[in-house]
């Protein structure tokens, strides 16, 4: 059985609980009668759960007891005619639909807590960059806000707040000609180089490449009429859509402001620049902005044409900033150079590689868990096989791979069939050569049967059309066996 459920302190839920208990009630004794007299004035009124207290008028004691049991009589009719309100009432009820519950936790004095805004010890988190979530604002309501700036914080706080919000090169424009309009504005705006080139980006989404290149070239013009110094990111910036849009006088223009600054090109931008040269195996980037010319790339790697009679230390193609005693700058520069079709560049390249000391003594690599070991030779090795294909000379190619003493079936996939198509540069073939080969094969009739929608036989070796057998493979000899005597 049951314990029964303790009385309220509240008169209120004593007669919601006495009108919802289906025992039978007992009479109401005199000490109760006040309770239920007080209780009587509450009524249900909206559908929301909502209690409206409702003060009795001062009547005899015979009325009194006749108001009481007619209001008792009322509500309890009233309540047996919606169970929806009762059981909205109930906290049953409450707890099963926990959506109302929470609705009205919120509605109370005391609401759940929101998160801290403050920094909080011990959580580890990336910087968050601020986010416009608003649209531009007005150009004279920006104006007004610059002019009414009352300190540098002040000002660059405007000027930021209205650069997080432009996506077209007008826009920044826009905001460029407020600022340039006197010497401590521009002074402002100088120095936000983070906001400018988070406004750059977001212009390509309406706008190409060479828009955007041309504008922050009109931004770093703005500022050395100004004699404002420009930030190294704004420079690298360019650089970087230069080389996207295929632009060589871009590329001439900038190389040449690194090299006369002495700005010091970090391992990421330079490996960041050749990237955006589209040097992929997939060309990903040539569908959006095409492809660079040959010669062309070929002068920013190693000179331009105007610039060859200058000595070396004047010069200021990529070539100039190269380290090649860092593998994060050389990995970059042979891939550039096999994708110009320099065989005899990456040749060089491999004969300087091998006089390097993380070649002669090589050192372990910190490769994720569960890979192979792998030493500062081997991924050279490898990496020089691989672009040495991808150049287009399989004979300097085959000859590297056997400088390198690498088993062939080590190498990528890729590597592999680009080398078995100059199988006659070969010097020494195995029986991994001759099993790849077989292979390689196979892949090949494959797609030749997909490309032709034929199928070829293994025994006959010319196209199938039929839609099938008649009878199967097995039954073959059974129907073309030849016939004897008599039986």
């Amino acid at each position: 059985m049951a314990a029964r459920r303790s009385s309220s302190v509240c008169n209120s839920c004593q007669f919601r609980q006495l009108l919802l208990s289906r025992r039978c009630p007992v009479p109401p004794t005199t000490s109760s009668k006040r309770r239920l007299q007080t209780a009587a004035a509450v009524e249900i009124r909206s559908p929301d759960d909502e209690l409206v207290l409702r003060l009795p008028q001062p009547v005899g004691e015979e009325e009194t007891t006749k108001q009481t049991k007619k209001s008792v009589k009322t509500t309890a009719s009233r309540i047996e005619r919606e169970p929806d309100d009762a059981n909205g009432l109930s906290f049953e009820a409450l707890y099963r639909q926990r959506d109302p519950r929470l609705e009205t936790l919120r509605r109370l004095s005391n609401p759940w807590p929101e998160h801290p805004s403050g920094k909080q010890e011990g959580v580890h988190k990336g910087p968050l960059l601020p986010e416009a979530t608003a649209a531009i604002i007005p150009h004279d309501v920006f104006r007004q806000m610059v002019h009414e700036a009352s300190g540098p914080k002040a000002m660059r706080q405007a000027l930021r707040v209205q650069l997080l919000r432009c996506d077209t090169p007008r826009e920044i424009f826009k905001v460029v000609a407020v600022a340039m309009r006197y010497q401590y504005t521009a002074e402002n705006l100088a120095v936000l180089e983070e906001p400018l080139i988070r406004a750059l980006y977001r212009c390509r989404q309406h706008a190409s490449d060479p828009e955007v290149l041309n504008t922050l070239n009109a931004i770093i013009s703005r500022f050395r009429i100004k004699g404002l110094q420009v930030n190294p990111m704004l420079t690298f910036m360019a650089l970087k859509f230069a080389a996207r849009a295929r632009s060589l006088r871009g590329m001439k223009r900038h190389l040449k402001v690194v090299r006369e600054e002495g700005l010091t090109m970090s391992s990421n931008m330079f490996r960041s620049i050749i990237a955006k040269c589209s040097i992929g195996h997939r060309g990903l980037g040539e569908i959006r902005n095409g492809r660079w010319r040959r010669s062309e790339l070929f002068q920013v790697l190693t000179g331009f044409d105007d610039c060859k009679h200058l000595p070396i230390e004047k010069q200021y193609h990529l070539g100039t900033i190269l380290i090649r005693d860092d593998w994060q700058y050389l990995h970059g520069w042979v891939a550039v150079l096999a994708r110009c079709r320099d065989s005899q560049g990456v040749w060089n390249e491999w004969v300087l590689w091998k006089d390097t000391p993380a070649r002669r003594k090589p050192r372990m690599l910190q490769v994720p868990t569960g890979s192979h070991k792998v030493t500062t030779r081997h991924r050279g090795d490898h990496w020089f096989v691989e672009q040495a294909t991808m150049s287009g000379d399989l004979a300097i190619a085959w000859k590297i791979l056997q400088e390198t003493e690498i088993p062939f079936h080590y190498l990528k996939p890729r590597t592999k069939d680009r080398l078995l198509d100059g199988l006659e540069h070969a010097t020494v073939i195995d029986e991994h050569v001759r099993n790849e080969l077989m292979k390689k094969h196979d892949r090949d009739m494959l797609n030749i049967e997909k490309a032709t929608d034929r199928s070829l036989r293994d025994q006959y070796g010319f196209p199938d059309d039929d839609d099938g057998p008649i009878v199967a493979e097995t039954e073959r000899e059974l129907h073309d066996a030849a016939e004897g005597g008599a039986a």
